[in-house]
């Protein structure tokens, strides 16, 4: 910080990779107020590149005058001119074709304000304004240069770049236990841990401490072995939050065991106690249900009786029903009949009615005032009086007219009684009464007395009438008068009425009494159904009775068949569970310390999982020795002994690594563990291909949507498009055959350096933010056998040697032997490992959904019988499987000892 404060201060950090140089670096620009700038390194940068961004730190720190510190690491470093031009700027501030003189002079243009008022002495011309630019921008400009001493260019570069290694050095020395204790502090110190203070700071102690082992292992394993190993404070970093991550997932998953194992311990303690109290319930419940059933038995023999009298009466009301039903079938056969004669009578009577509808007051008013009415108008009151059964004139012979015909015809009594008809107010009402209700008052005397009027023949043999037609004819009628017609048609229609209603008028006494006949057989029967329905209603009641009675015995006996069913189920279920309730009330006792123990335990595995990837297997087990033997010597709470294997991974999922391709050796089984339970990225050291196999064989799924995408080499021109694809839709992305360095495209994709923009997940790669998903794998491999991967590399990625053990090459040859020679024995074993896993998860699944099912259960365990019948099928599957398992292990030997042969 000290030292680009000063005008021209700038420093050279010098130190492995992942010790915190560019950390470090922005850390003191962004504390001085300077603006911090770093290349971005793509596939096409070049000189001309590097060109563009200089220009941009020019015009910030020589043209505005602004504070910039330039970030340049070695691994930026693309060609050696790139350290030329570093060298030169460093030296001079000029860099040799950076500007051409236009823009140079442009340059001294925009500072000539900032010269003057600086420099109002100074004579104002090109070559003093260019000399006040270039003082102010080395005043300005700040390098900072992350360099790396394990860089074999790098005492190289310090000859042939003295200006570049002349500015303030500061070597970053590997951090001493005391600082990494403290980092730990600082990162674990708010974290909760289930732990006391003096275990908190023995567990930073141990984490120190481990860093510290690694180191010194390094040492031997370049001595011994060759191969360089490099652990930088990153890796520290990676093992914290590797800890942190994981100690919260095994306390979580001990917490809920311990819930679910305890819950479980006293679902089965309530369902023992409840099996006792059933049993005492179950023999009162015996001594009820006997009682309740005799009592049931006699009330059923009484309603027995009941029903045998409630039928017989109910056998003599149904002859009386039938009896009834003929009758009043007969009469609605009658009925009908006299119906359809009624009906053909009643269009007269509508003829008749709308007849006198179509009068009006004015044809009445009308009539009134003709003192002189035609006799046709007076004969049709004469039919209207005498059908209406009123006084007319007695019966004489005078002259009459109708239609221009004149001849002898009864005398009117229109002056008489007539004229006085016509003025009553109610004429048309009485009319319309009649014809509504005095209809049937007609008799043949009047119909008699009526034919002179209506009765005409077209045969003049037959017709008597003087007339050429009916007197009472509506049509001549209406030429006098439209009442006179009305009248006429309504004399007429109430005649023929007459007619056809006395021949329905017999059948309608004959009805009437037949319906009183009815009526009278129906009151006599519903005199018999009342006696019926109470004798029913009785029987009813007994019914009731009984089907109480009946419920409730049946109720006792399904309460009593319930609680057998329940006992059964019970004891069935305690005789099942007995091996789990020992080991989980064995398991109970261990919870609390598995808790305190967790602690060391985590930090083993972690520091196995960050630091041992590099390494054999001998030195590995070395390592990881020395690991458990420091917790214990720094009395860290832990067990002496860890299988990180069985801590970090079940059985089920070592066996569907072996279907996929890895090789059953420990080696092999823990390299897997490092590749899908590291925070990083995998690189592994490769030279058999078997990595490349197993990971291409584990994600043949995503591999298959697009090949020529996920599988790629560094030196590949589509490079970026494929990490771009991939990423965007959530691939993975092996690339093989990596040699000793990455390209620093790469860089930000092995951060993880994710920028998130709303809902969406972005990494900026080579100034392009691409799209990116969490389900996105990067793979490396490379084919060397001892690779030198640079500190940086080693610390971003997790470095894995993935060279074949002689155990798993044995394995190997003689699987490939075998299937030469014995191809089924081979087959026979692939498939038998294939059963066991499904077998393994199977049983895991089992176990796991037993204990789930078992602490889930709402209430009393016993009332749910759903849930018995699933824990006992539960119970009964895992047994199939494990004897599955035991069967499988006995082939598997017998196989082997044939494979050996």
């Amino acid at each position: 910080n000290r030292t680009i404060q000063q005008k021209r201060g700038s420093a050279m950090l010098v130190g492995v990779g992942g010790s915190g140089k560019q950390s470090l670096a922005r850390l003191a620009a962004f504390t001085s107020g300077h603006f911090a700038f770093q290349i971005t390194i793509t596939k096409n940068y070049n000189d001309n590149a590097l060109f563009e961004d200089l220009r941009g730190l020019y015009a910030r720190a020589g043209v505005k005058g602004e504070s910039v510190t330039f970030i340049f690491t070695d691994a930026e470093v693309k060609t050696e001119t790139f350290l030329e031009y570093m060298n030169s700027l460093l030296a001079t501030g000029e860099v040799v074709g950076l500007f051409a003189k236009d823009e140079r002079d442009a340059m001294c243009g925009e500072v000539r304000n900032d010269f003057v008022k600086d420099n109002p002495t100074m004579e104002e011309n090109l070559l003093n304004m260019y000399t006040y630019f270039m003082d102010r921008l080395r005043d300005n400009l700040h390098c900072c240069l992350c360099f790396s001493p394990v860089n074999a260019k790098f005492p190289i570069r310090a000859q042939k770049f003295p200006a570049v290694f002349t500015v303030n050095i500061n070597w970053f020395m590997p951090w001493p236990e005391a600082a990494l204790v403290a980092v730990s502090s600082a990162f674990l110190g708010s974290y909760k841990i289930d732990c006391s203070d003096e275990d908190r700071q023995r567990l930073y102690n141990m984490t120190g401490s481990f860093q510290a082992l690694v180191r010194d292992m390094t040492d031997t394993y370049l001595v011994r072995m060759r191969k360089h190993v490099y652990v930088t404070p990153k890796s520290f970093l990676c093992l914290i939050d590797f800890y942190k991550q994981l100690y919260q997932i095994k306390y979580e998953e001990i917490n809920v065991q311990e819930r679910s194992v305890n819950v479980g311990l006293q679902k089965l303690k309530e369902a023992s106690e409840f099996v006792e109290k059933l049993k005492v319930q179950l023999k009162e419940q015996e001594v009820v249900l006997k009682a309740e059933e005799k009592k049931t038995t006699a009330l059923l023999d009484k309603v027995m009786i009941e029903k045998g009298k409630a039928d017989k009466k109910a056998e003599v009301v149904n002859g009386q029903k039938a009896d009834c039903q003929a009758e009043a079938d007969k009469i609605n056969a009658e009925k009908a009949d006299a119906q359809v004669e009624l009906d053909k009578a009643l269009p007269f009577l509508h003829d008749a009615e709308s007849a006198c509808n179509s009068i009006t007051k004015k044809d009445i008013v009308e009539i009134k005032a003709n003192r002189k009415p035609l006799d046709i108008i007076k004969l049709t009151f004469d039919g209207l009086l005498i059908l209406q059964n009123k006084k007319v004139v007695d019966v004489k012979m005078e002259e009459k007219s109708i239609n221009k015909v004149s001849a002898a015809f009864i005398a009117d009594s229109y002056e008489d009684y007539s004229s006085k008809e016509v003025s009553d107010m109610n004429f048309l009402a009485n009319i319309l009464d009649f014809a509504a209700n005095e209809k049937d008052n007609i008799n043949d005397e009047t119909c008699e007395l009526l034919d002179p009027y209506l009765r005409y023949d077209p045969d003049p043999t037959k017709n008597w009438s003087p007339f050429p037609a009916k007197v009472l004819e509506p049509e001549l009628a209406g030429k006098a008068s439209g009442a006179a017609a009305g009248l006429c048609k309504f004399v007429g229609a109430m005649v023929q009425y007459h007619g056809a209603a006395k021949i329905v008028k017999p059948k309608m006494d004959a009805l009437k009494i037949a319906e009183a006949r009815l009526a009278k057989a129906m009151s006599e029967l519903a005199a018999a159904e009342a006696e019926l329905n109470a004798v029913l209603a009785e029987v009813a009641e007994l019914d009731a009775e009984l089907a109480k009675a009946q419920a409730a015995m049946k109720q006792l006996q399904d309460s009593a068949a319930a609680m057998q069913r329940q006992m059964d189920a019970a004891n069935k279920l305690l005789s099942g569970l007995s091996g789990e309730n020992a080991r989980w009330t064995e398991d109970s006792k261990n919870f609390a310390l598995r808790r305190k123990r967790l602690v060391g335990d985590v930090g083993c595995v972690c520091a196995f999982v960050v630091y041992c990837g590099p390494f054999n297997s001998e030195f590995r087990d070395k390592l990881y020795a020395q690991f458990l033997a420091d917790t214990q010597k720094k009395q860290v709470p832990g067990h002496q002994k860890v299988e990180q294997v069985s801590f970090l991974v079940d059985q089920g999922t070592v066996g569907e690594w072996a279907l996929e391709g890895l090789p059953s050796d420990e080696l092999s089984i823990q390299n897997a563990i490092m590749v899908t339970r590291s925070s990083r990225y995998p690189l592994m050291v490769d030279p058999q291909g078997q990595a490349n196999r197993w990971i291409k064989s584990r994600e043949k799924h995503r591999i298959q949507q697009n090949p020529q995408m996920c599988i790629t080499m560094l030196s590949s021109k589509t490079l970026k498009d494929q990490i771009e694809f991939t990423m965007g839709e959530g691939l993975c992305l092996v690339i093989e055959n990596v040699e000793n360095e990455v390209d620093p495209m790469l860089d930000p994709v092995i951060d993880k350096a994710v920028i998130k923009k709303g809902k969406n997940l972005y990494i900026c790669v080579s100034d392009q933010n691409m799209d990116y998903k969490e389900k996105f794998s990067l793979y490396m491999t490379s084919r060397l056998p001892n690779p030198h991967f640079s500190p940086e590399l080693s610390a971003k990625m997790c470095v894995i040697d993935f060279t074949v053990t002689l155990k798993g090459l044995e394995q190997q040859l003689l699987g490939r032997l075998i299937s030469m020679e014995q191809k089924s024995l081979e087959d026979t074993l692939v498939a038998l490992e294939e059963d066991v896993t499904n077998n393994t998860k199977s049983l895991q699944l089992l176990d796991k959904q037993l204990l789930e099912r078992l602490s889930n259960s709402q209430g009393n365990l016993l009332e749910d019988t759903e849930l018995i019948e699933v824990l006992a099928n539960t119970k009964a599957k895992a047994k199939e499987v494990e004897g599955k398992l035991k069967e499988a292990d006995d082939r598997k030997i017998e196989i082997n000892e044939k494979r050996e042969q």
